[in-house]
């Protein structure tokens, strides 16, 4: 049997295709100590120092985490006290209910283990990562709380916190300052990290809490002391070109931040409430959005009737959902598709969230008269082939979006309803005469964004009887491609990673107008276009789960179930 040292020295002969022998020398030279052996072989260019230690963990049967940004956990970046993470090069990676997992340069360092175990009152399961990825890890917890630190000490060099809150100008200064500076910089960083969509900012109790909405879903990062809440709201508010001395009013703004990936908008909102303003950030990310109809996750004959629907000579094209579904997504990925030089694109939105080459993008501004509407009627008169408008938010907008699609124009547009056949009724609702919209109307899609099963942990699932049948499983489906994700490294034991979007595509045939020329009833409407082939979001969520990439169980509250 192989003792430690040589399944060690053979599973890097493997990774890197040197003799063992030799590998074997270089071993007894770093005096069989494994983290010199490894700085020797990166030294020499022969493997990755992450290659390594996930090299040294298989050797040892022990977890291996690679501590990167977006499969660490931010609520758990700070459960460690900063000075014991930095003594013992300790980063916490999961943690249970009697015992915490724990990074840790020295995996077999006792005295570590047990001062952990004592500050946390958990049981140590100690893991293996590369002495860089923890620097980098404990290098990110300490700037987060070096700017609490400054913020906490500019509130006492300025004579005190809530003095200084009184005095509008002190606060201002303060919003200046090294500190709180660095805090919301921190705060933007890790978001981007972490592929957050939104943040939340807001006092609830003795402290200031701070969440990130990640995959759809809301995740406690942060918790503050509430000193910190004033200067932080100000901060953002002077980030985004808003009154610091206003408090009773809702306000909005928006700040550009850099990315990775390029130039990265957020839009704020602050809301007044009983316990202090409430601010969410949302995250534009201009350059990482995938603006490709390939690649937005329809079906195949979904995609055939969307395509269908976008390349028609003219009318009015739709895409529905509720906030954050994707609908923006996919209606530049449809621009995208029909951008050419012979086309004369036009948008008028509400803010630009993309940056579409090609294109004449105006954003509107009410303050200075650029409204939906009177935008809208500017731009019918610069001979467009393609008009976007970002939202039909009222019945003008609407009126003038359908004549546009009336006389010759394809016009695009989101508008929020929960299934596409309700978007329909909600123009007529909104004053649209059915002899107009029966005409207009090419395509409707609506959309919704779940869950997507990790694929680097999935295994077979068999979902609950009564989950199945709240979902009307049809008999004799088969249920052999639902999967489930068990939790792992890469999805934060969670089981799911990122989101996919469901759809349902109508595209209406002269059979389907002419049933909203009558405005036949809705029930009426939704067999007639059951029979022509249309199927809803229910439909689209079961065929992805039967494929393996959503879990049955999230779709129930994401899709209507008849």
């Amino acid at each position: 049997m192989l003792t430690h040292s040589e399944t060690l020295v053979l599973r890097v002969a493997e990774a890197t295709g040197e003799e063992a022998t030799t590998l074997q020398l270089l071993y007894e030279e770093a005096g069989r100590k494994e983290r010199e052996f490894f700085s020797r072989l990166v030294e020499r260019e022969l493997i990755q120092e992450e290659a390594c230690y996930r090299i040294w963990a298989e050797a040892l049967d022990m977890s291996y985490h690679s501590l990167s940004s977006r499969e660490l956990a931010p609520s758990l970046l700070h459960r460690l006290p900063l000075q014991i993470g930095q003594r013992y090069g300790a980063v916490i990676i999961d943690e249970g209910e009697d015992w915490i997992e724990v990074a840790l340069s020295h995996p077999f360092d006792r005295e570590a283990q047990a001062t952990i175990e004592r500050v946390t009152s958990k049981k140590v399961r100690p893991a293996i990562s590369s002495p860089h990825a923890i620097q980098v890890a404990l290098a990110r917890q300490a700037k987060g709380r070096s700017g609490i630190e400054g913020l906490l000490a500019s509130f006492d060099s300025d004579g005190g916190k809530n003095e200084a809150f009184a005095n509008a100008q002190a606060l201002k200064q303060i919003t200046g300052s090294d500190g709180v500076v660095q805090l919301v910089d921190y705060l933007l960083e890790e978001a981007l990290r972490q592929k957050a969509s939104d943040i939340h900012l807001e006092t609830t109790g003795d402290h200031l809490r701070c969440r990130y909405r990640i995959d759809g879903e809301l995740e406690t990062v942060h918790r503050f002391p509430l000193d910190v809440q004033a200067p932080l709201v100000s901060r953002i508010k002077v980030m985004s070109g808003l009154d610091i001395s206003e408090k009773r009013k809702p306000q909005d703004g928006r700040f550009i931040q850099g990315g990775d990936s390029g130039a990265v908008e957020l839009r704020v909102s602050v809301l007044p409430t009983v316990n202090g303003e409430k601010i969410v950030l949302r995250i534009l990310d201009k350059g990482g959005a995938l603006l490709d109809l390939d690649h937005v996750g329809f079906s195949d004959r979904n995609l055939m009737a969307f395509r269908k629907g976008i390349h028609c000579a003219n009318g009015l094209v739709l895409i529905t959902g509720p906030t954050g579904s994707g609908k923006t997504t996919s209606l530049y990925a449809a621009l995208t598709e029909i951008n050419e030089d012979r086309i004369n694109i036009i948008t008028v939105e509400d803010p630009v969230e993309y940056e579409l080459l090609g294109t004449a993008q105006v954003q509107v501004d009410p303050k200075a008269g650029r409204t939906f509407a009177g935008t809208l009627r500017s731009i019918l008169r610069q001979d467009p082939d393609v008009v976007m408008v970002g939202e039909i938010r009222d019945a003008e907008t609407a009126t003038i979006a359908i004549q546009a699609a009336l006389t010759g124009h394809r016009v695009f547009s989101t508008l929020h309803t929960n299934d596409a056949v309700g978007a329909i009724y909600r123009l007529l609702d909104m004053g649209i005469e059915p002899y107009l919209l029966g005409p207009a109307l090419r395509c409707v899609t609506a959309q919704r964004l779940v869950s997507r099963v990790c694929p680097n942990c999935s295994a077979p699932h068999e979902p609950e009887d009564h989950i199945l049948r709240a979902l009307r499983w049809p008999e004799g489906l088969p249920k052999t491609g639902i999967r489930l994700g068990k939790g792992c490294e890469l999805c934060r034991n969670k089981g799911r990673l990122g989101r996919i979007a469901l759809h349902e595509v109508l595209y209406l045939d002269s059979h389907l107008q002419g049933a909203v020329t009558k405005a036949v009833d809705d029930d009426q409407f939704v067999e007639m276009a059951k029979q022509s082939g249309h199927r809803s979001l229910l439909v689209d969520g079961l065929k992805k789960a039967m494929q393996g990439l959503v879990v049955p169980e999230d779709l129930l509250g994401i899709v209507r179930v008849d």
